[in-house]
């Protein structure tokens, strides 16, 4: 019968697996990075593009198309449309910058706990890294082994620590670029101008009001579409997921509008006409 391994077998002394590296510390986490996850990266932003014009579409189109309804005043219709379009992009751009800054802050504070927590218990630090190792499918030895080599280089040894125990990549720490609250704002502004281009055209403004519709529809399939060419489904099908999203989203909008507001002894109001 074999004789059971030695918990000291798969966790040597601390001496023995912390190397002291002067200012270890201060390092931030770091892998190797690669071309395919740039890109990755860049096809990622699609979120704010989809989301950014989606929103523009339906906010704008909601008011216009209610103005246009009440009104029937093309000037009333362009102020009160270029006015939510200038609103509604710099809100949208400045609610994420904020909202990633706060993400980042948050994540750079899980990274300065975990180094708190390797410097006042390397040992069981080390420990639980190899756990880690081990329930991937690696021999006790196999995760002792790549563990103590990990720690060797710390900036990599943080970075296994902080994606492994919490399920985050650190480098969302270091992603302070504009390009993020940039492509949301000048979605959100592109968007808008969508249903603003109906009430451009010298048609009545009834008229105007049910071309404002049907360039909403296209601008939603258009940018499903285009979100769609960046994935393996068909671009058609994204379109069209779109599209009845927002049609649904606008539609559920105007029934509010018209059945709430009599509930309270107020007559229905014009959202979306």
């Amino acid at each position: 019968m074999p004789e059971a391994e030695k918990p000291a077998n798969l966790t040597p002394a601390v001496q023995e697996v912390v190397v002291d590296v002067p200012g270890w510390q201060q390092v931030k986490p770091r892998i190797p990075d690669t071309q395919q996850r740039r890109t990755l990266e860049q096809r990622r932003s699609v979120r704010e593009i989809v989301f950014g014009v989606q929103d523009g579409i339906l906010t704008t189109l909601g008011i216009i198309t209610g103005v246009g309804v009440a009104e029937a005043d093309r000037a009333a219709v362009l102020i009160s449309g270029f006015l939510a379009l200038l609103a509604g992009a710099l809100s949208m751009g400045v609610g994420e910058y904020l909202g990633r800054k706060a993400e980042r802050e948050v994540v750079q504070a899980t990274i300065d706990m975990e180094k708190r927590e390797m410097a006042a218990d390397p040992q069981g630090e080390f420990t639980e890294q190899v756990a880690f190792y081990k329930q991937k499918g690696f021999s006790a030895e196999e995760a002792e082994m790549i563990v103590r080599r990990l720690t060797k280089i710390p900036e990599i040894y943080l970075y296994e620590m902080v994606r492994d125990e919490f399920g985050i990549d650190p480098r969302e720490a270091e992603d302070s670029g504009l390009r993020a609250p940039l492509a949301m704002g000048i979605s959100f502004a592109a968007g808008s101008l969508v249903p603003i281009l109906a009430f451009i055209s010298p048609l009545p403004v009834r008229f105007s009001t049910l071309l404002s519709l049907v360039l909403a529809v296209v601008g939603l399939f258009a940018v499903g579409y285009y979100a769609g060419t960046l994935t393996e489904r068909s671009s058609l099908r994204k379109g069209m997921e779109v599209a009845l999203y927002g049609c649904g989203v606008f539609a559920l909008s105007y029934l509010a509008g018209h059945f709430i507001p009599p509930l309270f002894g107020h007559a229905p109001v014009a959202v979306g006409g």
